[in-house]
């Protein structure tokens, strides 16, 4: 009889449910340890309030996470808004369209490819002929939208919608069991959806993930990944579960 593949995932576990109906769909075993968390931001929304308030003034509403359009659906309805429908609305890829459909926005753009430099490039147009972005953001990411968008003649304004922090041994949500199962070789797969948890999963297990196998969402999350020292087995070809789950199934073997 086969055994079921190990599989942990290090998304916060509030956004892994898609992910662990797929792998479960597929007879894995799924154990989780989240390596960041998702928190309200220092600023305690003040940012993203003030933009809110003039919403109305921007051609376009950016958005690179679910997590933000969460925030913003939650701030507009704290404070009694909601958007004027000439405002377009753009998504980094289907997770976060899906998102925004769900809450009620409509998605006027998303890129072929779910990066940023290529959501970035659907939007240059626009942005030469001056139009106004407002980015919705973690408290910590990649600069290159805003920096296009930018450089293009776009006037940008960033507001930061939720904070990204790393786990540490110390948080209260720090399984030590996990490290016990990845030293000893016991997890098949650990999944890397982002370069913010690259880094963070690299910090938390360090070379305890070299005894196991690393399943990437990108080649930019690869790429993270292997200048840190770690090289992913399996890369998904799109930005989204279910290929990070085929990549995860295509490189796998029966257990007996």
């Amino acid at each position: 009889m086969n055994k079921p593949s190990k599989v942990l995932i290090t998304r916060p576990r509030g956004q892994a449910e898609e992910l662990e109906s797929l792998l479960k769909a597929k007879g894995m075993e799924v154990l989780f340890q989240p390596v960041i968390e998702i928190g309200v931001p220092e600023d305690a929304w003040s940012a993203l309030d003030t933009a809110l308030q003039r919403m109305n003034d921007f051609n376009w509403i950016v958005f690179s996470s679910s997590n933000g359009v969460d925030a913003f659906r939650n701030r507009l309805m704290a404070l009694d808004l909601w958007p004027s429908s000439s405002i377009k609305f753009a998504a980094i890829g289907p997770g976060t369209a899906s998102a925004l459909e769900e809450s009620g926005f409509p998605v006027h753009f998303i890129p072929p490819i779910f990066r940023a430099e290529n959501l970035a490039e659907g939007l240059l147009e626009d942005a030469a002929n001056g139009a106004s972005f407002l980015l919705i953001r973690a408290s910590r990411g990649r600069e290159v939208l805003s920096e296009q968008l930018t450089h293009s003649g776009g006037n940008v304004t960033q507001a930061v919608a939720y904070s990204s922090r790393d786990i540490t041994r110390e948080s209260a949500s720090w399984n030590p069991e996990i490290l016990a199962l990845l030293e000893n070789g016991s997890i098949d797969w650990v999944t890397i959806t982002s370069s913010a948890i690259a880094n963070s999963a690299v910090r938390l297990f360090g070379d305890s993930l070299k005894k196991t196998r690393l399943a990437s969402i990108s080649s930019l999350t690869s790429g993270t990944l292997k200048n840190l020292g770690f090289f992913p087995s399996a890369e998904a070809e799109e930005a989204t579960m279910s290929s990070l789950v085929h990549a995860i199934v295509s490189q796998t073997k029966p257990q007996n």
